[in-house]
């Protein structure tokens, strides 16, 4: 469970350093500066929902329930940091609103329609209504995994094109292999889990969604933190 929370931190705050501290950017306002970063760490959990996609794995030794609730709850926290990117940027300089309309760049508009995508997707993908929609688990995967593509693809279009903190090459080239990467995470063959002494622990979900709340209270920290430096007097 610690080298679980460990990895999830690390792969999360490292996207982060690399594209807002690295070549770092003036900052522009506090609030719109938290909304940028909300908006970039739910892009990184959103990527890592294509490595911890549900299934079992050998460590921690828990049983599916904490994997399937994890992914679940790693979407829930992908859908809060969207409304924070959006909101925020709504409140702060209402004219954002053009962004939102058929007739702003292309960049936006994949934004736009990578939001539309996740608030259709995470509803259809509850086990009541998915039940309905797919009778068959694995015509739901082929369904989840290629709404999901498409999703990371526009997301990718999103954050490069607006090329403001990703205006380095070398940042644009950084976020399309890290996409690259996850898009093709899930279709490689899996070993077979090593069996080990004794039962996978059971009823775990709840570890999950703390371990997801956790996730979320560390990354709005690091939003908060960057809002803040980069509107200061100290160098970034």
């Amino acid at each position: 469970m610690v080298a679980l929370t460990l990895r999830l931190a690390i792969l999360s705050a490292l996207p982060y350093v690399l594209v807002f501290l690295v070549d770092a950017m003036p900052g522009l306002a506090p609030a719109w500066d938290f909304a940028n970063a909300a908006g970039l760490f739910g892009g990184v959990i959103l990527l890592l929902l294509f490595v911890y996609c549900g299934r079992p794995m050998s460590r921690p030794y828990f049983d599916g329930k904490f994997f399937m609730v994890l992914h679940r709850d790693l979407g829930y926290a992908v859908l809060i940091l969207l409304a924070l990117h959006v909101g925020l940027l709504l409140v702060d300089e209402p004219l954002v609103v053009d962004y939102l309309l058929p007739s702003a760049s292309l960049p936006m508009l994949a934004g736009t329609l990578a939001a539309l995508l996740l608030l259709i997707l995470v509803p259809i993908s509850l086990p009541a209504v998915r039940q309905r929609l797919w009778r068959h688990h694995l015509r739901f995967r082929r369904w989840h995994y290629g709404i999901s593509s498409v999703l990371l693809v526009l997301l990718a279009v999103h954050v490069i094109g607006t090329g403001f903190y990703t205006g380095a090459c070398w940042k644009a080239v950084l976020w399309g292999v890290i996409t690259s990467c996850a898009l093709i995470w899930p279709l490689l063959p899996r070993s077979p889990l090593a069996p080990a002494e004794g039962h996978r622990r059971r009823n775990t979900g709840g570890l999950a969604s703390r371990l997801c709340a956790g996730l979320l209270v560390f990354v709005l920290c690091l939003a908060g933190g960057y809002a803040l430096l980069t509107n200061s007097d100290l160098p970034l």
